[in-house]
Formats: C-alpha cells, sequence, structure tokens
C-alpha cells in the first residue's frame, strides 16, 4: 500500500486549556472513500498538540509519498509554510489540497507552488484517484492543477461512514462532529457553500438516529451537527423525537424564523440542545433579502425567543458591513436584544469576503473593498471604512454589556505540557520544546538589564514554532522600563490569519505577554504595566484586588466556590500557580472553552 497521510491544522483558541475542535471528519471520510489504512490519517493528538517542527519532523519520520491537506483560512498560511518545508526536505512528495480555501478564483492560493493539484468542493468522489500516487501522477502529467466541484445529488450516507467504518473514534465521554445533511437552501452572498452543495440533501432521520445510536454506544456524550440549517428538514419531529431518548449534550445551528411554534423549540430542549446558533446578522429586512439571505428579523428574534423560553440558549450572529447596510442597524440589534433579553451570547462580526462567494464577484459593483488574504477582512463596505465599523462593534459591546472579543489568558501557573523557564544567565540544557501552545516563563531579577538575552530567548522559540502562539511571561522581582514590553511585542510574527485578526480587532496576537510581580510593588507601575498586558502580583492567600485591571496569582489549594463569591466582580482577574485550579477557574467559571 502507497504511504500516504491527510493532515487538518487546527486553529489557536484563546487560551491554551480550550479544546481546539479539530476533529479530522474531513480526513477520515476521504480514506474510508478511497479505501486507505486508518493509519493515513495523521494522529489528532498530534494536529492539536504539535508545534511546527515538532509536526515537520514527525511528517518526515513518516516518510510519506503524498499528502492530503484540508485548508480553512485560519490554517492555511500554517500548512503551507509546513509544506514548503517538506518540498525542500522531499521534492518529490506528491501534495493535495482541498478544503473551503479551494475555489477557482482564490487565485493567490491557487500559485502556491508547494501544493501540486487543488481539489474544489467535497472530495469523496475524486478521494481514490487524487490519493492513489500513480493516479494522481497521471492527472498532474495532463497538466491538470484545479478540479472544480461536482455537484452531488446523494445524502452524505452515499460514502463510508468513518465512524462505523472505524476510521475514526469518538473520545470517550468526548464531543463527536455528525453530518446529516449536505448542501443549504439559503442563498447568502457572502457563503461560499450555496455554490458548490446548491441541492440539500439529508439522510433520513431513521437512519440518522441509528448513527446516533452508534455513536453513544462508542462512547461520545456531545453531538455538534454540522448541517448549515438543522431545523430544515422535512422530518424534524421524527428525528428529535427519537433524539430525546438518547441524553446527549447537542449543538448545532438553526433558522430562527423557521421555528413555527414553542411546542419544535421545547422538542429541540428535549433532544438534548442546550444552545443553538442564530444568524440575526442585522435588523435589515431589506439588506437580508438584498444578500439572498431572506427572513424577517422580527421573526428571527420571535423565534430565539421561543428558544429561549424552553431553556435553550440562542447564540445569536451580527455582520457589519453587509453591502447596503447602515451600522446603525447593528446597533439596534443589540438594542432589541438587550430588551428581549437574548444578549447572553452575541458574535459580532466585520463582514470577510470570502473566496468562492457571490459577494466576492460584485465586490466593486457593491462597492465593497477587502484583503486577498485570510481573513479576507473589510477595507471598506460603501461609505463605511473598516474603522468606523470597529468603533460601531466597541458600540455594540457597550450596548451588551460585554466585550466582542473574549480575552486572551495567558498561562502563569506552574506545570504545563511544554511549558519553558529561562533563567537569563544560566546555561541552557537540550532543546526548547516544540508545542502547538508554547508557555516561556522568563525569571529576571532586573528583566531591564538582561533584556538581550530575553529577546533573544523569545525570538529563538518563534523561530521554531513561528505559526504558533506563544505566552511569555515576566516574572521580575523589580519595576523595570516598559519599553521591555513593546520590544518584545513587536517582535515580527509571520503574516496569517491569527496575526491579521489580532491587528483589526487590537487583540495578542501570536505573542501573548504577561507580567507577574511581588505583591508590594509600586501600585503606579502596576497600573500602567496592565494598560499593556496581563499584569498580576503573586499572594499566598486570597487577598483584595490590587485595583483597576491589575489580576491577582494565588499560590497553593483553594476552595473555588468560595473564591467564585469573593471576586464575583472581576473573576478574570483571578489565576493560579495550581494547574488543576487553573484548568477548572478557566473552563467552568470564565466559560473560557
Amino acid at each position: 500500500m502507497y504511504k500516504v497521510q491527510l493532515i487538518q491544522l487546527p486553529l489557536h483558541p484563546v487560551t491554551a486549556w480550550e479544546p481546539t475542535g479539530n476533529i479530522p471528519l474531513a480526513s477520515s471520510m476521504l480514506a474510508a472513500s478511497a479505501a486507505l489504512p486508518p493509519e493515513s490519517i495523521f494522529p489528532e493528538e498530534f494536529l492539536n498538540t504539535m508545534g511546527d517542527a515538532a509536526l515537520l519532523d514527525e511528517l518526515k519520520r513518516r516518510n510519506p509519498e503524498l499528502l492530503g491537506v484540508t485548508l480553512y483560512l485560519w490554517n492555511r498560511e500554517r500548512t503551507i509554510h509546513l509544506l514548503n518545508s517538506l518540498k525542500l526536505w522531499k521534492p518529490e512528495l506528491l501534495i493535495v489540497a482541498g478544503g473551503p480555501e479551494v475555489t477557482k478564483d482564490n487565485f493567490r492560493l491557487l500559485q502556491e507552488p508547494s501544493i501540486d493539484l487543488f481539489v474544489a468542493g467535497e472530495g469523496e468522489s475524486f478521494a481514490e484517484d487524487v490519493l492513489t500516487p500513480p493516479k494522481l501522477r497521471k492527472i498532474l502529467r495532463e497538466g491538470t492543477r484545479l478540479l472544480g466541484p461536482v455537484v452531488d445529488t446523494n445524502p452524505p450516507d452515499r460514502w463510508p461512514d468513518p465512524y462505523e467504518t472505524g476510521y475514526l473514534k469518538p473520545p470517550l465521554g468526548g464531543s463527536v462532529h455528525i453530518e446529516t445533511q449536505r448542501g443549504c437552501q439559503c442563498l447568502c452572498s457572502y457563503c461560499a457553500y450555496r455554490r458548490t452543495s446548491p441541492v440539500p440533501r439529508m439522510i433520513p432521520a431513521e437512519k440518522v438516529l441509528k448513527k446516533i445510536r452508534m455513536l453513544q454506544q462508542m462512547g461520545a456524550e456531545e453531538l455538534v451537527f454540522l448541517d448549515p440549517t438543522f431545523n430544515s428538514r422535512p422530518d424534524l419531529s421524527e428525528l428529535l423525537g427519537g433524539m430525546s431518548n438518547y441524553n446527549l449534550e447537542c449543538f448545532g445551528e438553526v433558522r430562527s424564523d423557521l421555528l413555527l411554534s414553542g411546542s419544535t423549540a421545547d422538542s429541540l430542549a428535549a433532544a438534548g440542545f442546550s444552545s443553538l446558533e442564530v444568524g440575526l446578522q442585522t435588523m435589515s429586512r431589506k439588506v437580508l433579502h438584498s444578500i439572498g439571505r431572506g427572513g424577517n428579523p422580527e421573526s428571527i428574534l420571535r423565534g430565539a425567543s421561543l428558544l429561549k423560553e424552553s431553556g435553550i440558549t440562542a447564540i445569536m450572529d451580527l455582520i457589519l458591513g453587509l453591502p447596503g447596510d447602515n451600522p446603525e442597524n447593528i446597533e439596534l440589534a443589540a438594542e432589541e436584544l438587550v430588551s428581549r433579553e437574548l444578549n447572553d451570547q452575541v458574535q459580532t462580526f466585520c463582514l470577510s469576503v470570502l473566496p468562492g462567494t457571490e459577494l466576492r464577484s460584485n465586490a466593486e459593483a457593491l462597492g465593497i473593498q477587502y484583503t486577498d488574504s485570510p481573513p479576507y477582512s473589510l477595507v471598506s463596505s460603501g461609505n463605511y471604512t473598516l474603522q468606523y465599523l470597529l468603533e460601531t462593534r466597541e458600540r455594540v459591546s457597550d450596548i451588551l454589556g460585554y466585550d466582542a472579543d473574549p480575552p486572551s489568558r495567558p498561562v502563569l501557573c506552574d506545570t504545563f505540557p511544554g511549558l519553558e523557564e529561562f533563567i537569563p544567565g544560566r546555561v541552557e540544557r537540550g532543546e526548547s520544546p516544540s508545542v502547538r501552545h508554547g508557555v516561556l516563563h522568563i525569571k529576571a531579577l532586573d528583566p531591564w538589564k538582561e533584556r538581550e538575552s530575553i529577546l533573544s530567548k523569545v525570538q529563538a522559540r518563534r523561530a521554531t514554532d513561528p505559526y504558533c502562539p506563544l505566552d511569555v511571561v515576566i516574572k521580575s522581582q523589580k519595576c523595570f522600563p516598559l519599553d521591555l514590553i513593546d520590544m518584545i511585542l513587536e517582535l515580527p510574527e509571520p503574516e496569517c490569519y491569527t496575526r491579521e485578526k489580532a491587528k483589526i480587532y487590537k487583540v495578542p496576537g501570536l505573542i501573548r505577554l504577561a507580567v507577574v510581580m511581588p505583591a508590594a510593588t509600586d501600585p503606579n507601575w502596576l497600573l500602567e504595566c496592565s494598560n499593556l498586558v496581563v499584569t498580576v502580583i503573586e499572594s499566598d492567600s486570597p487577598v483584595s484586588l490590587p485595583g483597576g485591571e491589575v489580576g491577582l496569582l494565588l499560590n497553593g489549594n483553594y476552595d473555588l466556590t468560595k473564591l467564585v463569591a469573593l471576586y464575583s466582580q472581576a473573576p478574570h482577574l483571578v489565576f493560579f500557580a495550581e494547574e488543576k485550579l487553573e484548568i477548572l477557574w478557566t473552563l467552568d467559571v470564565l466559560e473560557l472553552g
């Protein structure tokens, strides 16, 4: 059997503890469709934990003849960095790329020399040909660089199920991605899915229930439905009725304006849905129809209220910069959500002009300017600049009562997989670890005096894993010039999704800096430092927070229930030296995962 490896690199979450959500479902379906051996799927645990250097070393060790990659806007640049290194090492390596990034109008990507063949749309029908080296070489000899999407009229169960065939195993008590339909009835101009899958094709409820029963018996406790609109199916009542017997936690995306009664919302709750994503987008009905989404904002809000009455959290989406829209409509939407008590979880985005979309094709006529690399952000939409839209986003956050972006939370605890301690002047032993989320604790009596060695160390870590986040934690015994913080934050980062989003939304990028100081530190210095980066003082007992945005790093073990009450006004400012407590606080109290 030929050596093939299939990889899908993850999104970097906000915190080190948050799961990446990177389940290799696409890789497993392709492997099953091509009848490849299960070991062709690069291990999920490696993908989600290894740094750039470690991934490269492991792929070299496996020495594949053919490599298949799934490209999303968040992993594209990191994946290409890996591919370029592999091609330098082994020029004859065959590389095939698929995923949402592969579209015929993504010209910059299609010029990437490290990729031999691009496959657009659903890949199962091509899998056997493009994942078999001799057949792939024949395709390439014909001069083909891009295989266009095939319009399929069959539901996804036409192909072998990766769980049933053993290509993918759900983690015991963990989450499983499940696909019961492909294709979308919506015509949203900002989404490419409609073009590649224009006809909804659904697995009948009876078959879906059998699949769910199998997954539960295999140990799954949570189902994440990848269906574009879960409640668009005609046999919804039958499916929800059967699901109510399984006691599983479920999540999916719905059109709340399709909820005709509270009984449907009750059935969704009984089936295990505690939260559902709902796309309001804007309060302008005219704009919704002009972009092909359709619907009535009032009906969408009414449906979301029905979900709330049934105990389901409606995760509402708002998009700034839709063609023809006025940012005031988004502020109005936020006010409506607050007045109806639907503002628990609202995601406010600036429009991305994605490859393969009708929006991109008509961008010039619509008065839209955008960047041509991930995340394909707006430069302007009509009369509104990106800066104006971002200012509107801040006003929306004020209306909702919380920041649009969850805070980055660096690892300050004493232990963490791959944590490296650096003491300037001490001889280092061994190589730095290569991990997807790096943690570097720098201990220095006088960081400013040691600034050259500190900068050199941070640069060395960045060179090892340039596309991975790195928590840089300075633990100092004395105040130092804050110019050092600027010097670290100004170190170069590669162009990629994470860096560009950080620049747009003014959040930490790949370098996430924090400062830990003694309790007796000058409070004015602490406040000034906290305006730049996460800043905390150490304490061996629960004490009052220092003030402003200065936090507290607690040493020792504590009853978290008491601390929740004690620090209820600012729980995000409390950190723990004990890893178990930090994980519980981050995931359960702050809900950052």
